[in-house]
């Protein structure tokens, strides 16, 4: 995933293609579509540890703002609903940095 010269994207594990950070957004948010390499054409899946992380990654900070700091903040639950969404997004945005894809022969 991470290499000497910085890219820090997912590469086609075939012909070691970088792909783009909108490819691997737009997959986790159509629910892990895999991702067809550019360049030879291969299929590539989410792993399922990489699933994982994703869910751990949006979950528990949405449940420890949700239960603990809007509560003690007063805030109201529309206004609580909306911020969990916006923080769901904003980490969303990040998460191509973390997940792994890998080749499925079909």
């Amino acid at each position: 995933m991470f290499d000497i010269g910085g890219n820090v994207l997912q590469k086609c594990n075939v012909c070691k293609n970088q792909f783009q950070w909108k490819e691997l957004l737009f997959s986790i948010w159509a629910s892990y579509k895999p991702i067809e390499c550019n360049q030879c054409g291969k299929r590539h899946a989410i792993n399922f540890v990489s699933k994982f992380i994703v869910s751990f990654l949006i979950i528990v900070p949405a449940v420890v703002f949700g239960l603990m700091i809007a509560p003690a903040q007063g805030l109201s639950k529309p206004v609580t609903f909306g911020l969990i969404v916006l923080m769901a997004f904003v980490i969303s945005l990040f998460l191509p940095l973390f997940v792994k894809y890998e080749y499925k022969q079909r």
